[in-house]
């Protein structure tokens, strides 16, 4: 099942318009990354642990994994920056959605807090109910 919602949002992004390829030179956490451009890109509508919190290297270390030294798409949110200005984007490496992948796995929870800015809240929040 997670992977039919999966490729669903791969299906709803078929006709949004992807920025890139960038190349991930640095990943600073479970949901945010560095770009070649220098931009600092925030994985939309997903949450993390933080530094310090039960499992925050876990998931640095999967995004790190499916992204640090790959090509990557972005697509751009309802909401172009966060409140700290990095850019909030969903991050697609061999046409997956990683936010997707890191809530089916467990590393990201859905972040409920921004409902109303994310694109793809309620499809993440499928995803997230099959966990």
């Amino acid at each position: 099942m997670k992977r039919i919602l999966i490729l669903l949002l791969l299906l709803l992004t078929s006709c949004s318009t992807l920025e890139g390829p960038y190349l991930v030179t640095n990943v600073i956490d479970g949901d945010t990354l560095d770009i070649e451009t220098g931009e600092r890109i925030r994985l939309s509508g997903i949450n993390t642990p933080e530094t310090g919190e039960c499992y925050y290297q876990e998931a640095k270390d999967v995004l790190s994994e499916l992204t640090l030294n790959q090509y990557v798409y972005l697509e751009r949110d309802i909401q172009n920056k966060g409140k700290y200005g990095r850019l909030l984007r969903y991050i697609y490496v061999d046409g997956a959605m990683v936010n997707a992948f890191l809530v089916s796995e467990g590393y990201a929870r859905v972040y409920d807090k921004y409902n109303e800015t994310t694109k793809y809240y309620t499809e993440l929040k499928q995803v997230e109910d099959k966990t």
